[in-house]
């Protein structure tokens, strides 16, 4: 996978977003430590939402211009990293 994703804040706040979403989470969730606590332990419990999670983490690592889950050759990377250093 090309490590120019980690490196980005948007792909950490989708990613989280994703996990929320997927586990069913609400604002009123996040109102206190302890609903928290309950909510990630309903998740560690209920196997379709831990699937829901994994399937929906796994849509935003797999690179969708690809056939398969892994991400194109190096003259992409190359490329990223010549736009990175005009900018």
């Amino acid at each position: 996978m090309k490590t120019n994703r980690y490196k980005n804040p948007y792909f950490w706040i989708g990613l989280i977003g994703v996990i929320l979403t997927a586990m069913g989470i609400s604002p009123e969730t996040l109102t206190s430590w302890d609903m928290v606590v309950s909510a990630a332990v309903d998740l560690v419990k209920n196997p379709f939402l831990l699937f829901s999670v994994a399937i929906a983490v796994l849509g935003v690592f797999v690179d969708p211009t690809t056939k398969g889950i892994k991400d194109q050759k190096d003259e992409t990377v190359e490329y990223d990293e010549e736009v990175e250093e005009n900018e």
